[in-house]
C-alpha cells in the first residue's frame, strides 16, 4: 500500500466539521482508507496508482500534467474529503481500548445518540456519492485525457474503473444494455440515451 495522501489532514479539517484539535494521525487512516477503497474504485487501479506516483514525486505540478492536476483539484479531492469524513464518523464514534470498544465522551459535551449518528452518516454518504458522481461523469466524458483510465494490464488485486453511478439508494436508473457498458465501453445500444449521445441519460450529454 502506498502511503501517499491525495489530501492533507489540514485540508480535511478545513472543509469538514472536524475540529482543529483533532490530531492529524487520527485522520490519516480515514484518508488512506477512503482513497484506497472509493477513489481507486472510481479511477481504476492504473489511473489511481498513476495519481499516487505523480503526487508522491511532485511531478503533478509539471505543465505536462496539467489535466491530472485539474482532475485532482476539481474532482478527486472533493470526493475524497467527503468519503474521509464519512468513514471518520465511525472511527471517532467508538475507540478500541484494552477493555474493548469504548464510546467517546468529553467533559465539554455529551456524545450524540444513535439517531443523530445515523443522520450524520447518511448526510455524509449523500455528499460523498454526489461528488463521486461528478468524478465518474468527468472521467467517462474525458477519458481520452487520461490514458491510464482505459489502458494497461490489470493483475490480480487490481480494479478496472467503476463506471456505474455511485448512489446506492433505491432510485430509478437506466438499465438494460447499459449494464454491458463495462465490457463494451461506449458501444452501447438499446439503452436510454441523452440527445443522441453514446452516454445514458444518467450522465447527460458531454456538451451540457
Amino acid at each position: 500500500m502506498k502511503n501517499v495522501l491525495l489530501i492533507s489532514e489540514e485540508v480535511l479539517k478545513t472543509y469538514t466539521a472536524i475540529n482543529e484539535n483533532v490530531q492529524s494521525d487520527e485522520l490519516r487512516f480515514c484518508i488512506l482508507q477512503a482513497q484506497n477503497i472509493f477513489i481507486q474504485e472510481s479511477l481504476g487501479t492504473n489511473l489511481f496508482n498513476h495519481m499516487l506516483d505523480i503526487v508522491g514525486n511532485g511531478t503533478i505540478y509539471n505543465p505536462s500534467n496539467t489535466v491530472y492536476k485539474d482532475l485532482l483539484d476539481t474532482y478527486i479531492q472533493p470526493a475524497l474529503i467527503s468519503y474521509s469524513y464519512y468513514l471518520g464518523l465511525d472511527n471517532f464514534a467508538m475507540k478500541w481500548m484494552s477493555v474493548g470498544l469504548v464510546q467517546n465522551r468529553s467533559e465539554q459535551g455529551s456524545p450524540g445518540d444513535f439517531k443523530m449518528f445515523q443522520y450524520m452518516k447518511n448526510n455524509a454518504k449523500n455528499q460523498a456519492e454526489f461528488n463521486d458522481n461528478l468524478l465518474r461523469r468527468h472521467l467517462i466524458f474525458r477519458s481520452g485525457w487520461y490514458p491510464e483510465y482505459n489502458n494497461g494490464n490489470l493483475n490480480d488485486g487490481q480494479l478496472p474503473p467503476e463506471v456505474n453511478q455511485p448512489f446506492k439508494s433505491s432510485i430509478t436508473l437506466p438499465s438494460g444494455a447499459w449494464g454491458n457498458f463495462r465490457a463494451s465501453r461506449y458501444n452501447v445500444v438499446n439503452s436510454p440515451l441523452c440527445c443522441g449521445s453514446s452516454f445514458p441519460t444518467w450522465y447527460g450529454h458531454s456538451n451540457n
